[in-house]
């Protein structure tokens, strides 16, 4: 059975950032209306090895969707979307954390200055930190989509809490499991990722947004899908994104507002081989008016590639973590795979770099799955980091490198 990397288990946003009006296929090509879809994707992953984080134990992650469509008596589509997510992570909240032992006013570690002293910085996108204990989350349950649609002939209309226009249809390199992944895997099996190249400038937080319909054929010309959005403020904290904002230990992070989205989608077939190219692009004011910040600007690209058994894939991204000067944020990641029958075996590295924080690292994984049945899909594989941190000294700041390595199992099933 053929199946390809987003296919092996449904990742858990197929429906939310891949398809219009975000949920399965069948509801979209039903001419019945009036009847709604529930989408359930569940994983679990079990570490094993000194390194893992946590060794021994189950790391999870639910995601549930329910979606109702029905059509006007001039035939336009329309409907609304619910859903979120339930996940049991290696104790990290939303993303990054801190690093290292750099509190501020030492070296040159991260800070700005707030009514006269000096307060330690959270990256805006990234989420890294290097002062404060970050307050642990055990389980994280979050609303991931919740928003309204309708076609208006050319596309769609959204308004709600979903993902931003850059999130909508992302190109990525292959990967043989939803959950455990080098770039922007749900949980974080060595506790030491740091790559991510989604574009989450404006998260899941309420907006309005616009996606095309696919206009070409891949067949001859290609086929291309746009996208637009606009989100008033960051103000909500999901299980993948937060607007950060203050934090223990008088840490600050910028606050973005009227964040404006661009994505592009171009998709061509020549003989056996398929090819998909993806752009987005984000930028956004800074609500908080603390010196130092600035509104969010990042971009991104994705290439995907696949013929017959093998595909293989590469992304980026780029932004300025939401500060003014020499704070940003780098990632990049490619992936190749291999199908012969149920089985997937699935090679992926992935390295980031954030200046605000000085801090940088990569994740290796090799692993390979079987899928079972329709629904089920096991396997495991080995994953290891790297990551070099700052610590201060009375000397001032140096680099000191952690490594990690752990060993997965991984089930899911979809429903």
């Amino acid at each position: 059975m053929k199946r390809t990397s987003s296919a092996i288990i449904v990742a858990a946003l197929s429906g939310a950032i891949a398809g219009p009006p975000a949920f399965s296929q069948s509801i979209l090509n039903s001419t019945d209306g009036d009847l709604p879809e529930v989408r359930i994707d569940v994983g679990a992953v079990w570490l094993a090895g000194d390194d893992a984080a946590p060794s021994g134990e189950f790391l999870y992650d639910i995601d549930a969707e329910l979606a109702f469509e029905s059509f006007t008596d001039s035939g336009r589509r329309w409907g609304f979307v619910l859903g979120g997510r339930v996940e049991r992570d290696s104790g990290r909240r939303s993303w990054g954390g801190r690093v290292g032992d750099c509190p501020a006013g030492s070296a040159d570690c991260a800070a700005v200055r707030v009514d006269g002293s000096v307060r330690p910085v959270r990256a805006g996108v990234s989420g890294f930190q290097s002062d404060a204990t970050d307050s642990a989350d055990g389980v994280r349950v979050a609303l991931q989509s919740g928003y309204g649609f309708i076609d208006i002939g050319w596309g769609e209309v959204r308004l709600g809490y979903g993902a931003g226009a850059a999130d909508l249809d992302p190109e990525r390199g292959p990967s043989a499991f939803r959950l455990s992944r080098a770039d922007g895997g749900r949980v974080d099996l060595t506790g030491l990722s740091g790559a991510r190249t989604r574009n989450l400038s404006s998260g899941n937080a309420f907006k309005l947004a616009y996606r095309s319909i696919a206009i070409g054929q891949s067949s001859s010309v290609g086929s291309l899908r746009i996208a637009s959005s606009f989100t008033p403020r960051m103000v909500d904290c999901g299980v993948d994104h937060c607007a950060w904002q203050d934090g223990p230990a008088g840490l600050v992070g910028p606050a973005f507002e009227n964040v404006w989205e661009f994505g592009a989608r171009y998709e061509i077939l020549r003989g056996e081989n398929e090819f998909a190219f993806s752009l987005g692009f984000s930028e956004g004011a800074e609500a908080s008016g603390i010196a130092g910040f600035a509104g969010v600007s990042t971009q991104d690209a994705g290439f995907h590639w696949s013929r017959g058994p093998v595909s293989a894939g590469a992304r980026w991204l780029r932004s300025n973590n939401g500060i003014a000067s020499d704070g940003a944020y780098e990632a990049w990641s490619v992936s190749a795979a291999y199908e012969h029958g149920a089985w997937l075996t699935a090679f992926e590295l992935a390295r980031f770099s954030d200046d605000l924080v000085h801090v940088d690292g990569q994740t290796l994984q090799v692993s390979a799955s079987r899928l079972i049945g329709e629904r089920w899909v096991l396997g495991g594989g080995i994953q290891a980091s790297s990551r070099d941190e700052p610590v201060a000294t009375p000397l001032g700041r140096t680099q000191i490198e952690r490594t990690g390595t752990a060993f997965f199992t991984e089930l899911g099933w979809q429903f």
